[in-house]
């Protein structure tokens, strides 16, 4: 997906609050001629530069029931976007039912020029914004002074929440961003997605189910180091690596080495599939590009004074506690400083 060209020719907003009458639906499109073409874009397009992973509309009876995916057909077939935009409010609305969902604008944008596949395809961006910050304007006052205001508004390298829709001949393709630990709320509950099943996802997955297993599950049972869980993981990644091929059965067998381990990551696994809606037995297609573990699950902080980050686990690193400081501590052996 290329979003070089692409840029957006429409756009509402709506605010969102748990409390129903602090809501706000707009009732008409903000006016293009008011904004800046280039910033619209590097907010609302250029975050999906670096998203590969998939999805698709899905539901469990029927698609006709899916609200995002009928709503975006009507669009597609030029229905009124004010009032579509406002029935994905609505949902929004009638699907928010968890007290930890947190008030934002809703912005929905339509977009143009999607390159993918040698073909340009129209798209629909749905964004929801909770988080400002604190900004500094400068003008000039009526004496010619120059002045400056504390204001608060969004960046782009703060959205939450955002879809964007890319509407290709036959099932739409979506990409999301969603900086939530849970992702359930935006991706299933709002919007109904699904990751497709193509090697990026499914290589991917592999990498996500087998980083939650050790960080979540595995570390609260046994109480895993954090060097240990590291070690983990790069077993795992390097087993992922070392073929064309991903057989989650075979690397199982050669990462965990006792069958009660095993068994937990099996019932895990399914757990995640049938959270995910995605499949991972088999054999399939390895993604290189995929196959990687995120550099925040490779840091160690220390309390509030120092992290440590892991590009590889070894005998160069030691944990221990020293009894006369009731202190924890580690202990790291190099060759030279650089």
């Amino acid at each position: 997906m290329e979003l070089k060209e692409a840029y957006i020719d429409g756009i509402i907003c709506h605010h969102f609050s748990m409390d129903p009458s602090r809501n706000f639906i707009n009732n008409s499109q903000i006016g293009m001629e008011e904004l800046d073409s280039a910033t619209l874009k590097d907010f609302f397009i250029k975050p999906f530069s670096n998203v590969k992973t998939e999805f698709s509309f899905s539901h469990p009876v029927n698609l006709l029931y899916n609200v995002v995916y009928q709503t975006v057909l009507k669009i597609v077939e030029d229905d009124d976007f004010v009032k579509c935009s406002q029935d994905i409010f609505r949902h929004l609305q009638s699907v928010s039912t968890s007290p930890a969902i947190k008030d934002g604008d809703l912005f929905i944008a339509r977009i143009s020029d999607i390159l993918m596949d040698d073909a340009f395809y129209e798209g629909l961006g749905i964004f929801k914004i909770e988080r400002k910050n604190d900004f500094i304007e400068t003008y000039l006052d009526k004496n010619g002074n120059m002045r400056f205001a504390v204001k608060n508004g969004f960046s782009a390298n703060r959205i939450d929440k955002a879809c964007l829709i890319v509407l290709t001949k036959n099932m739409p393709k979506c990409l999301i961003i969603d900086t939530s630990r849970d992702t359930k709320f935006w991706r299933q509950d709002f919007l109904g997605l699904i990751p497709m099943p193509n090697a990026y996802s499914k290589s991917k997955a592999v990498i996500d189910v087998f980083q939650s297993f050790v960080t979540d599950e595995l570390s609260r049972c046994t109480n895993l180091t954090k060097n240990e869980q590291v070690n983990m993981l790069n077993k795992w990644t390097e087993n992922a690596k070392s073929s064309d091929k991903i057989d989650i059965s075979r690397m199982a067998d050669d990462v965990l080495l006792d069958d009660e381990t095993r068994n937990q990551f099996w019932a895990y696994c399914k757990a995640y599939e049938e959270r995910e809606g995605i499949r991972l037995s088999g054999t399939f297609e390895a993604d290189r590009k995929a196959i990687s573990i995120p550099k925040k699950i490779r840091t160690i902080k220390l309390d509030d004074t120092a992290e440590i980050n892991l590009m590889k686990t070894g005998s160069f690193i030691e944990r221990g506690f020293d009894e006369g400081r009731g202190l924890n501590y580690y202990k790291l052996y190099f060759s030279k400083e650089k």
